[in-house]
């Protein structure tokens, strides 16, 4: 099998792909999908020639992941320290450098209580910001709805419903800006066109540095739980 040093690698055999595939995951991992009977030769040499990308991108994943740290939450993109006590009801109380969840239950109440805390704050935020920026544009958004993706921030419904992801509510306010903005612009172009560009360019003309960023720093957000 390939390795790479400090680079973790899992292979995907499978009879339906005709060709070697990479991929670099949030993580920093990689990914090898090959037909299945390929030999080592092959991947070695799929690998190799990619070698220089893998390390770039694994090592920008790295760096991504390295503030998500054991015992740290993060709320409106700054680290709050964990606490978790027993408490004689659950809650979930925000101060200036902690994030104090009480528990009258096990270690495994924490995640959900957390979670339906995140939901609650990024409901309240993310409608503003909605609202905000419908007067801006000048816009009437219809309805605004929450969800719990893995691999997407947004969406708008082709039947105009506006959709995000709670997990928002984690990044810095100008990156949760930057995807209102991008779906709100939907209601006028569908697609990623020039025209679409230019809409988000109006409100947000440093959109380009939010959309890299977000690709960058963002995904470990989009799977990170205590």
């Amino acid at each position: 099998m390939i390795k790479i040093p400090g680079l973790e690698i899992t292979y995907k055999f499978s009879a339906r792909r005709k060709t070697i595939g990479l991929m670099v995951t949030a993580e920093g991992k990689l990914v090898i999908a090959a037909p299945r009977g390929t030999s080592q030769a092959k991947i070695a040499q799929a690998v190799a020639k990619h070698q220089t990308w893998i390390e770039r991108k694994a090592a920008a994943r790295k760096e991504a992941w390295a503030p998500l740290k054991d015992g740290v939450a993060f709320f409106r993109g700054q680290p709050f320290r964990l606490t978790v006590l027993p408490g004689a009801e659950d809650s979930v109380e925000l101060g200036a450098s902690e994030i104090t969840v009480r528990l009258t239950g096990g270690s495994s109440a924490l995640w959900p209580l957390l979670q339906s805390w995140y939901l609650r704050e990024a409901e309240k935020v993310i409608r503003e910001r909605v609202r905000h920026y419908g007067r801006v544009m000048g816009l009437d958004p219809g309805q605004t709805q929450l969800r719990n993706w893995r691999r997407r921030w947004g969406e708008c419904h082709p039947k105009g419903v506006l959709r995000f992801n709670w997990r928002l509510i984690m990044l810095p306010l100008d990156m949760l800006d930057y995807v209102v903005v991008h779906e709100l612009a939907h209601l006028r172009e569908g697609g990623h066109t020039a025209r679409f560009w230019q809409e988000v360019g109006k409100v947000l003309p440093d959109y380009a540095r939010r959309r890299r960023w977000l690709n960058q720093s963002g995904a470990p957000f989009l799977t990170w739980q205590v």
